[in-house]
């Protein structure tokens, strides 16, 4: 069972305060496997840029959702191949590796924690909630189940039209279960076929 601290922080979406429980568990756990990828997934997501905050993670989500408009192009499989390997990269797939099963756990958690602040953008977002050129707003249920349809298209539609199911696995379950967690009266919808 995970130390309170790991699921308070997996699911802790705002960048500073997720920040303020790492050096908060530091002089308890700061020698830990379980702190210390989490901190370095930490320091590799985040970033600042030109005074501008950037978030690689999200980066990753959106990146991976633009795969979708190029799957069925011919020619598309390598340049395709190439982008998803940006993605693991922004994920930090290749990071979490080096710590075998405790990586593959943290890595889970942080693309749980991804996949919530997606959520919570797609709440905030006028843009995302606008109909008829922003001129009205979408009902919560409409914002909810245009998230869902975006998560099956992740976790279903592009890994297998990309044949990289096995390869994002982590991600795939991740991003369910944040679904879940986040929206437990439409969870069954994620097991429904589309009709």
């Amino acid at each position: 069972m995970d130390a309170a601290w790991i699921g308070e922080y997996k699911r802790e979406t705002d960048r500073a305060r997720r920040k303020a429980i790492l050096e908060r568990e530091e002089p308890e756990h700061g020698s830990s496997p379980e702190y210390e990828i989490r901190k370095k997934l930490w320091e590799g997501r985040y970033d600042k840029k030109d005074g501008m905050d950037i978030d690689y993670g999200i980066r990753g989500w959106v990146n991976l959702q633009y795969t979708k408009r190029r799957v069925y192009l011919p020619g598309e499989q390598k340049r395709l191949r190439k982008e998803l390997e940006g993605i693991k990269k922004d994920w930090q797939f290749p990071l979490c590796e080096e710590y075998g099963e405790t990586g593959e756990k943290a890595l889970y958690d942080e693309l749980f924690n991804i996949a919530l602040y997606y959520f919570d953008i797609c709440e905030r977002d006028k843009t995302y909630n606008a109909v008829v050129l922003g001129l009205g707003h979408i009902s919560d249920e409409r914002r909810v189940s245009k998230i869902l349809r975006e998560v099956k298209e992740l976790t279903e539609v592009i890994p297998e039209s990309l044949k990289v199911k096995e390869e994002i696995k982590v991600f795939i379950n991740a991003a369910r279960d944040a679904f879940r967690y986040r929206y437990p009266d439409e969870a069954s919808k994620l097991e429904q076929e589309e009709g």
